[in-house]
């Protein structure tokens, strides 16, 4: 099976997944809670060779283990890979590289392993929820890598992955997918806000005009970009706002055309998703829910789940 054939297979399964398990395809994908509905057990462990492990049927399953030195992303895309496996019934499975970072792209993949690779992209990355994020950004088509990081941020996923399967939704040319995935995301993150140097692991998540009602899945350390002027109303607790920093001669001549403001920082003591307001002159407010984080240890029914909270209104739209 050669990647085109395993993309297509992807194409057609990952809708009729997503139907089964009543997800919502325009938004963010919560793979871990289709895992439950789909009555797949799950659980994590540390393992220095696997990124995970699923169990067909026949060996006691449906049920996955994942790596629990994985970032949230990495156990994502991890969980949808087992998942791929699962839906196709390619039996018991244990993947030792998923090259989720895109860094191997001489990697040898069997037959199943593509299947699943490619279902892993279309199960988090619908095309509707692909354009609901280019709305929250303001734009049609990805231009730059970084409108493409900030695609990832909005899905939940990487950005190497997240520029292949851009690839394929035609949203971005072909020499832009062989050349992005290059770019390292520190990178980018230096372009959208350099400050970000000094936080090798945080996440950048910028808040533009379009992102209204848009909901963020975020972890501690990760910081959002407000456009500048605008002001936060109703900041829950374990979010930090900051002043705009210093925006330098050199980092003006190399970062992009939109610059921003003010930032909020998620800290450890963020646990309980909220939403708040950001007003930005000249535009309506902005409402904004935050999900916090969820510490995955042990087993699935142990991480815990809450429904995100409703929109606060802004005081003209009351």
């Amino acid at each position: 099976m050669n990647w085109q054939i395993a993309n297509a297979t992807a194409m057609l399964r990952a809708p009729q997944v997503h139907r089964d398990l009543d997800i919502d395809r325009a938004g963010y994908v919560d793979v871990f809670a289709a895992l439950r509905v789909a009555g797949i057990d799950c659980m994590t462990r540390s393992m220095p060779k696997l990124f995970g492990f699923y169990f067909g049927p026949d060996d006691g399953g449906p049920a996955m283990l994942l790596n629990a030195s994985l970032d949230e992303i990495g156990l994502r895309h991890t969980a949808a890979h087992e998942l791929g496996h699962h839906v196709f019934d390619h039996g018991s499975r244990a993947d030792t590289d998923l090259d989720i970072a895109g860094l191997q792209p001489q990697r040898v993949w069997t037959a199943v392993e593509k299947q699943a690779e490619s279902f892993a992209a279309w199960f988090l990355m619908p095309p509707q929820a692909v354009d609901a994020a280019l709305r929250r950004i303001g734009i049609e088509q990805v231009q730059q890598p970084e409108e493409a990081y900030e695609v990832a941020r909005w899905l939940g996923t990487s950005y190497a992955g997240t520029v292949r399967h851009l690839r394929r939704l035609k949203k971005i040319d072909a020499r832009s997918a062989s050349s992005w995935p290059r770019v390292p995301p520190q990178r980018l993150r230096a372009r959208l806000h350099p400050p970000t140097l000094n936080k090798p692991t945080s996440q950048l998540f910028p808040i533009r005009p379009s992102a209204g009602r848009g909901v963020l899945h975020v972890a501690a350390g990760d910081v959002l970009l407000l456009p500048p002027g605008s002001r936060v109303a109703n900041l829950p607790h374990g979010l930090i706002a900051t002043d705009p920093e210093p925006w330098s001669a050199e980092s003006a001549a190399s970062g992009p055309a939109w610059r921003a403001g003010a930032t909020v920082e998620v800290t450890d003591h963020f646990h309980q998703s909220a939403a708040f307001i950001v007003e930005v002159p000249g535009h309506p407010p902005i409402s904004v829910t935050v999900v916090a984080p969820v510490r995955r240890l042990g087993t699935a029914e142990a991480w815990g789940s809450t429904p995100e909270p409703d929109h606060p209104q802004a005081a003209d739209q009351e």
